[in-house]
Order: C-alpha cells, then structure tokens, then sequence
C-alpha cells in the first residue's frame, strides 16, 4: 500500500517549517519514502537483498498489515524456488516498469533472463 488517507497528526509537528497541527487530517503518500535517496544507495533499483530495509508497504503501528508475514514468506518461498531451476537469473528491466497506481506501487512485470534451465 503506498497511500494512506484518513490518518490525523497525533500532536503539533514540525516538517521542513511547517507546523502541522494537532487532529489535522492527513494523507500519506509512502511510495518515496521506501525509495528515499538519502537512506537507501540506488533507491531505484529492485534488491531483495538490500540490508536494513524498514519499508513503509505494509504500514506501521495500528495499522500495520496482520497478512505481512504470510505475504514476505509467500515471496521468499517462491523467488528461492524460481533461483533455484535457473542459472544466472538477471533483471532484464532494472528498475521494472511500475504501474501508474498511487494506491499500489508494483512492478507491471518483472521480466527475467537466464543463461539455462536446471533439470532434476
């Protein structure tokens, strides 16, 4: 989920300046800060392996998703058995095109090219 509506400032803020005030409604839009420069070395690019990566998809507190387990062993499971049937499996579009989505930011495919195929 990459935009949060209907969320309130808890207390009086201060960003770059401004002053949010207490009970102001909110909207939060996440999808830069999981591909904020300053944080992460080429933002951009798709690394499943990238360390210390806090990302924001699955929301925080409250409202962090109760399925985000299932979903990061789901993933896990099924990229370690797609590596594990080819060989040198690379990116062909690196970063992927992503869908025009402010609601769900996702790569529209994640095309793959590989030097062989492992049989059993």
């Amino acid at each position: 989920m990459q935009y949060l509506p209907n969320r309130a400032a808890l207390e009086d803020i201060t960003i770059d300046g401004t002053t949010i005030a207490k009970g102001s409604k909110l909207t939060l839009l996440l999808a830069a800060a999981n591909r904020d420069p300053g944080r992460f070395t080429d933002p951009d690019r798709f690394d499943p392996d990238r360390p210390d990566n806090q990302h924001l998809g699955f929301g925080s507190g409250l409202h962090y998703c109760f399925g985000a387990p299932l979903a990061r062993l789901e993933v896990h499971l099924a990229l370690a058995a797609l590596a594990s049937q080819l060989d040198n499996p690379t990116l062909i579009d690196d970063p992927p095109a992503y869908r025009p989505s402010p609601v769900l930011r996702a790569p529209r495919h994640l095309r793959v090219a590989y030097d062989a195929r492992r049989t059993r």
